[in-house]
């Protein structure tokens, strides 16, 4: 069974990332200033954006994710 990896972002409260398809971070001019977006394309197919300090609490722990997992194998 897989491991389920929280990530708990400052204003969507905790996301369960095992069932992200895809993740993607990139650049956007919201509001009249740039910003990270992180957009989640889910296993089930539906997508959720995140912006600013949501974002980069993803980004954060996905880096860790990445990295913790790099060592492991």
């Amino acid at each position: 069974m897989t491991q389920p990896n929280f990530c708990q972002t400052p204003t969507g409260g905790w996301l369960n990332l095992t069932y992200a398809r895809q993740i993607n971070f990139r650049k956007a001019h919201l509001n009249m200033k740039e910003q990270i977006v992180c957009i989640i394309t889910w296993s089930n197919g539906d997508k959720e954006a995140f912006r600013g300090p949501d974002a980069m609490a993803i980004i954060v722990f996905w880096r860790k994710y990445r990295k913790s997992s790099n060592q492991e194998g």
